[in-house]
């Protein structure tokens, strides 16, 4: 859960202030990527299972911090792995890292009894459960407090149940920025897809659901959820800052600072935006990167941190990714390869042409969103849903045949580097059948009893229901 310095008290005016948090990124900080994990823990309990109590989480996340690692909590019963940044082109040595470092979590867990779940949403699990267990924090308690009494009901699901995988990049400059954030909002649809863990079920309920989860929750955020209109209106790298710095001043906030850094909620029937905290005197900086924090895009704009936490630019974390086994790998070398500029991004920008995508976010804001849309509300179909247009006929063309051609993209990048090579064979595997866990699950567990036996059971579930066996598709 995000954090900002709350003693930062310098007054920001207008948008036109605020561009100078948005300069080129110090040259030892550009072209980084870091992962953060976030891992659901459960063990049989007395009739379904159960998720670890706070003290518990505490415990634990107190111990990996003490053995040097980056061990943060979600909101109850979920541990989260923050890797360090890394340079991309060490994007292997992070692989190899990172599991690593997350076989040490899974062994601190173990050691209390619980596994690591393989589903972005631990099935069996009631809000009500997650609130009673719940690590308790100042911003998390305001920010649940805020969701209750302003937002939809169901909203506070997404900090206390949901669980995914988050890659960082820190571009060099706006310009960059724009790019990747261009490449990311065209691999959304392919994340949630290809990376959809769910297993139908969720919050207790018998119901299966046949959507992406995490997708459609983050829907209920509004202008702050899924794909940024701020992004969508934008043609031009200055489009996309001015628009993004508005979309900050008009978001709505769970809460904000005062003066002396206290933590102040919005009174019943009033709301908290960075443009309405000037009428009292806290438009300040601090509350300007609160505001940007509580904007949850699907490519979200954050602060850029040196090692003593102070911010010395923006980079962009791409959050459509649920969590799950494979996941991470997956995920950090899918992203890697085709987000930040390089040889196969630029082969990835060809690509996208191909289906359709202009590179012009005005010009592809209904293709982006149809996309979306599709493979979030996936209907069962999960990875058989449309995506992009033939650029010639204007028919719409299908999101596995473009999961097909990213393959190649991906064993053509990673082909001299033996090392991820396991890894590399079960994202393409992904990518080629079509086979993500959500569907694998969905013909192993037909009921929300089925799931639960398996849990009860005791024993980690396997990262797959099957072995990679596809081949790849090169691409010229």
């Amino acid at each position: 859960m995000t954090d900002v310095v709350r003693n930062k008290n310098r007054l920001i005016n207008s948008p036109e202030e605020a561009r100078g948090l948005y300069t080129a990124t110090p040259a030892e900080y550009r072209g980084k990527v870091g992962l953060e994990v976030e891992m659901a823990l459960y063990k049989p309990g007395a009739a379904k299972p159960a998720i670890p109590v706070a003290a518990e989480m505490t415990a634990m996340a107190q111990e990996l911090k003490s053995k040097g690692h980056d061990a943060q909590l979600e909101a109850a019963g979920v541990l989260e792995y923050a890797s360090p940044p890394v340079a991309v082109s060490d994007v292997a040595k992070l692989v190899a890292q990172s599991k690593k470092d997350m076989a040490v979590f899974e062994a601190t867990a173990a050691e209390r009894g619980y596994a690591r779940a393989p589903f972005c949403i631990l099935p069996t699990t009631t809000t009500q459960e997650a609130l009673a267990n719940k690590v308790g924090r100042e911003r998390l308690e305001a920010s649940l407090a805020t969701l209750a009494e302003s937002y939809p009901r169901g909203t506070e699901n997404i900090p206390l149940l949901t669980t995914g995988v988050q890659t960082s990049f820190s571009p060099a400059d706006q310009d960059e920025m724009f790019r990747m954030l261009k490449r990311g909002y065209a691999l959304v649809p392919l994340l949630y897809a290809a990376m959809n863990s769910s297993s139908g079920f969720s919050c207790n309920e018998p119901e299966r659901k046949d959507v992406q989860p995490r997708g459609k929750y983050y829907e209920a955020y509004g202008p702050s959820g899924g794909i940024a209109a701020s992004f969508l209106k934008s043609s031009t790298a200055d489009d996309m800052v001015r628009n993004h710095i508005v979309a900050v001043f008009d978001a709505p906030m769970f809460f904000a600072y005062d003066l002396e850094g206290k933590l102040m909620r919005p009174g019943k029937g009033e709301s908290f935006t960075f443009r309405n905290l000037a009428a009292k005197g806290l438009n300040t900086q601090s509350n300007y990167e609160l505001a940007e924090s509580f904007i949850y895009n699907d490519m979200k704009i954050c602060n850029l941190r040196d090692a003593e936490g102070q911010v010395v630019g923006k980079r962009v974390e791409v959050r459509p990714a649920d969590s799950g086994l494979h996941q991470p790998a997956s995920v950090l070398l899918l992203t890697a390869a085709l987000i930040p500029d390089g040889r196969t991004a630029e082969a990835f920008d060809a690509l996208l042409k191909d289906y359709g995508f202009t590179g012009n976010p005005k010009a592809d804001a209904p293709l982006l969103l149809s996309a979306r849309k599709a493979a979030v509300e996936h209907g069962g179909k999960f990875m058989d849903v449309p995506f992009g247009i033939d650029p010639v006929t204007r028919q719409p063309l299908s999101l596995r045949d473009f999961a097909a051609d990213v393959a190649g993209l991906m064993s053509a990048h990673y082909a001299n580097d033996k090392t991820v090579g396991p890894e590399v064979a079960k994202l393409c595997d992904v990518l080629l059948t079509g086979d993500c866990d959500a569907k694998l699950h969905a013909a192993k567990y037909k009921t929300l009893s089925d799931v639960t036996a398996e849990l009860q059971k005791g024993k980690p579930l396997a990262a797959n229901l099957n072995q990679p066996k596809a081949q790849v598709r090169h691409v010229a």
